[in-house]
């Protein structure tokens, strides 16, 4: 794997200029940055909500720092916070019917952002593309979990 240095530096450019767009994006058209986005995508994709240790797990951050991003989202009413009947220190945190419609339209925001740069693809290519950063994702993770991490 005589490539890897340059797929890693590559890796590493192209995500960061994509967050610097998303960012400049979602501030825009929405008022909030990618960290904020990150949250209401994963209550998203999770619509029976997650505990907020999830989340600070999820985007590699203290609970303190989630913590202030999920009080900022809630006095937006974009996201609706409840006590983990199972432990009642935890909070269950799941967006509300506002915070649904907020999150998608920031997701039609960036997409639309996003699209001339990913054009640069066949769809073939972009199927692809997104197969493989999966494969690399999963390793990732399963790694982690491995390690405890």
């Amino acid at each position: 794997m005589s490539d890897s240095p340059e797929l890693a530096k590559n890796i590493h450019r192209t995500s960061s200029v994509l967050t610097r767009v998303a960012d400049r994006t979602l501030q825009e058209c929405c008022g909030f940055g990618v960290t904020q986005f990150k949250i209401l995508w994963m209550l998203h994709s999770h619509q029976e909500g997650v505990l907020q240790t999830t989340i600070a797990n999820w985007l590699s951050q203290t609970e303190a720092a989630v913590s202030r991003q999920v009080g900022l989202l809630s006095e937006q009413g974009l996201i609706d916070k409840q006590v983990d009947p199972e432990n009642r220190r935890n909070h269950i945190i799941m967006l509300s019917d506002d915070g649904k419609k907020f999150a998608e339209n920031a997701m039609t925001a960036l997409m639309k952002e996003y699209k001339p740069f990913f054009a640069v693809l066949s769809g073939k290519e972009q199927a692809g593309l997104n197969v493989m950063l999966e494969k690399i994702f999963y390793a990732v993770i399963k790694n982690e979990v491995k390690e405890g991490k």
